[in-house]
């Protein structure tokens, strides 16, 4: 695994990822897997510090780049916006150079506000990865998506994938479009008018109006949370009717068993997916859960290995 390698040492949006890159994230997600052992750590990040940064609330990105980097033998700092000195008026940037000072080299940044990332890249020598940003982007859950896929079905290239719900809101529909393209799988949207981008079409990806036009059409379907706490008053008439035009539900597996789903989580269970749909066993949200840490793992290692050989610490 030696001769694997990404081009940048950051990663900051989807874009960053070349086909090569997101291909070594890959191959080496897959040699953990397949030499992962139970309290027996890989050396990949030994001596070095990982902080944690989120300014936004956060289960599975937070714990699983925090296992990631212990099961590669880092040291995780867990910063608090909320118990910190923002809350006197620090700057970002101080806060930024404080924990630096400390001896930290690689950052993993989750914040309300997009671009956060790019601007504490610009200004810091560590590597920031991008947990997460406003409605910009979030790229390591398209990794992991397209990893799970990848493990699914041996390939992406060629999978007719159909994105769910709020685009409007989504970060990750942002991200998936961008790295499930590079992979070169055919992808299409669906959702309301409302919850789509008020500019034109600038993905160039065709929009299927109707679920079950969707559904017909995809070999998989990735459904998106209804983000209600992003969301302008007026969007949707109400909760009810979002759920019965474009909720996913048993009919529809009871129609094509043969459908693989995906959901970033967390589920609004009731609203863009049926509770008994999660029973199915297409239905991979645990899978990528379990995926996430070591797409992670990997994405750190070769981060870190491409500090190393640049010198930058």
């Amino acid at each position: 695994m030696e001769n694997l390698s990404i081009s940048k040492p950051y990663l900051l949006n989807a874009d960053d990822l070349t086909f090569n890159d997101i291909n070594s994230i890959f191959a080496l997600a897959d040699y953990y897997i397949e030499n992962y052992k139970p309290g027996v750590k890989f050396d990949d990040l030994k001596g070095l510090t990982v902080a944690m940064a989120f300014f936004e609330n956060s289960t599975r990105t937070k714990l699983s780049f925090d296992l990631a980097a212990k099961r590669l033998s880092g040291d995780t700092l867990s910063f608090q916006s909320a118990s910190s000195s923002l809350k006197k008026g620090e700057s970002l940037i101080d806060t930024l150079r404080t924990i630096e000072a400390m001896g930290v080299q690689m950052y993993v940044i989750r914040h309300n506000c997009s671009g956060v990332p790019d601007f504490l890249q610009a200004n810091t020598h560590g590597a920031i990865i991008n947990a997460g940003d406003g409605k910009h982007e979030h790229p390591t859950q398209a990794l992991l998506d397209s990893y799970t896929l990848r493990r699914h079905f041996g390939d992406v290239k060629g999978l007719k994938i159909c994105i769910i719900g709020d685009i409007l809101h989504s970060r990750v529909a942002r991200s998936n479009i961008t790295v499930l393209k590079t992979l070169g799988a055919d992808v299409k949207l669906c959702t309301p008018g409302t919850l789509f981008p008020r500019r034109m079409n600038y993905w160039n990806i065709d929009i299927i109006e109707d679920l079950n036009d969707a559904i017909e059409w995809c070999d998989v379907a990735l459904v998106l949370r209804l983000q209600r706490e992003r969301m302008e008053s007026g969007l949707l008439p109400t909760i009810r009717e979002f759920s019965n035009y474009y909720g996913v539900n048993l009919e529809h597996f009871n129609k094509k068993p043969e459908l693989v789903l995906l959901h970033p989580g967390p589920v609004n269970y009731g609203v863009e997916l049926d509770y008994n749909v999660s029973l199915h066993p297409n239905v991979l949200i645990q899978t990528q859960v379990t995926h996430g840490v070591f797409t992670r793992m990997a994405l750190l290692a070769l981060i870190a290995r491409n500090m190393r050989s640049n010198n930058l610490f």
